[in-house]
């Protein structure tokens, strides 16, 4: 079966119609890395492994370690047996991580992206779902301030339309923000006690065909989501290297309602972009915005309107597609995952411009097919999952230079299929 291109997002349609032709290789994001092995940054959806006690990936248990869990407390999402992975990385383990006991906790189907809010009271999993699904949901989970274990809340899911892809919440923890189908924001109130998500009124707001990455300022006024327009699957067998490109991907920018925090209606702004953004992120002060185009785009942010203009120069080269990043809670670094040389990359932010260096600064390998990063609070470490190969990288990040270097040992185990990451943040 051919899925076509239309409610759910063009990578999610690739990643399907290449099950269904029968192989699995790597996977990669459909308009996302070119010219590589395929594999996307949710996993096919395979049998559900066994919740509770078990421990699927292959990592060590954590009641047999000597370390007691502290945080801050790391999560993954895993696709292809519909869990989330749970670890500690406290500094006092140097920012290594150790599995919690259970190692895993079950999710929705596809599970895709993750986010955690800012009070690290909760999480929140985008499962994109199956083909069949007339709509997909959100896993939404209360973490345990003293273990990390998370726990389903009541109700364990909310409906957020077809594919949903990633989660982004508020500095204030009040609320949450889906991207989803057909070519929609779902937007959610926070339960200030609960921590459970309630639609708001309107429930959704428009925004471009096969949107996926999305980003809030930390200054809470406004947001920002990618758009790629005219992407469209691609089969396993096609001679082409990647995906037809539409003429125009584009950023689509929203303000935030300071009183609801309900978004505009309609974009406040809408700036071109190169094709398939893979990832946004923004700086503390909220004045720079860079996204994972294969290069690095970069641009200013308008503190009074939220509007974009290119830095100079507007892009920086990744040295093989640029597929996510994160910056440093400092601010003074840009850490990009490239797919093509399986690596994790050091860029230094001009304090005066926010403009990047126009080479990395260090470099480090990563796993296999690298897939995302997340940054410890304390700025100290740094993890990165990968889509085929089983493993989570860490990294330590010097707190003078903010050079990057693997850790001893340089990785530990997980399930295959990891894809979104998100740490607890500091309180």
């Amino acid at each position: 079966m051919m899925v076509t291109a239309g409610s759910l997002p063009a990578r999610r349609i690739k990643e399907m119609n290449e099950d269904a032709d029968g192989g699995r290789g790597p996977r990669r994001r459909a308009h996302r890395r070119l010219g590589l092995p395929f594999a996307a940054p949710a996993g096919i959806a395979l049998p559900i492994a066994a919740c509770g006690g078990g421990n699927s990936s292959g990592a060590a248990d954590a009641s047999s370690t000597a370390t007691t869990p502290a945080p801050p407390f790391l999560y993954t999402v895993n696709t292809k047996s519909d869990e989330v992975s749970q670890y500690s990385a406290s500094p006092k383990d140097s920012g290594a991580l150790i599995p919690l006991a259970p190692s895993t906790v079950r999710t929705g189907p596809f599970p895709y992206g993750i986010a955690i809010d800012p009070q690290s009271n909760s999480v929140y999993v985008a499962n994109a779902g199956s083909v069949s699904a007339s709509a997909n949901d959100v896993s939404q989970y209360t973490i345990n301030q003293n273990t990390g274990q998370l726990t389903p809340k009541s109700p364990a899911t909310v409906s957020s339309g077809r594919g949903p892809v990633a989660i982004a919440v508020t500095p204030n923890s009040k609320s949450a923000y889906v991207v989803s189908g057909p070519n929609a924001i779902w937007q959610y109130n926070i339960n200030p006690t609960t921590g459970a998500l309630t639609p708001k009124s309107p429930a959704t707001v428009a925004t471009g065909p096969n949107p996926e990455p999305i980003a809030v300022t930390p200054n809470g006024k406004y947001a920002y989501v990618a758009n790629c327009p005219g992407c469209s699957a691609r089969s396993r067998n096609s001679s082409s290297a990647s995906p037809a490109k539409p003429a125009t991907n584009t950023i689509w920018e929203y303000r935030i309602n300071q009183s609801t925090g309900a978004l505009s209606p309609k974009p406040i702004a809408i700036v071109a972009i190169g094709t398939g953004a893979n990832a946004i992120a923004i700086t503390p002060d909220s004045k720079s915005l860079y996204v994972a185009v294969g290069s690095i785009w970069q641009y200013n942010i308008n503190p009074t309107t939220g509007k974009l203009t290119p830095k100079s120069p507007p892009t920086v080269p990744a040295g093989g597609s640029a597929h996510d990043l994160a910056i440093e809670p400092d601010g003074k670094n840009v850490y990009v995952v490239t797919v093509a040389t399986n690596t994790v990359s050091q860029y230094h932010i001009n304090p005066g411009t926010g403009a990047l260096s126009s080479k990395p600064v260090s470099t480090a390998g990563t796993v296999l097919h690298p897939e995302a990063i997340a940054i410890a609070p304390n700025g100290g470490s740094a993890y990165v999952t990968s889509e085929n190969d089983g493993k989570i990288s860490q990294y330590t990040i010097n707190p003078s230079t903010g050079r990057i270097t693997p850790m001893s040992p340089a990785s530990v185990a997980t399930a295959s299929g990891s894809l979104g990451i998100a740490v607890t943040p500091g309180r």
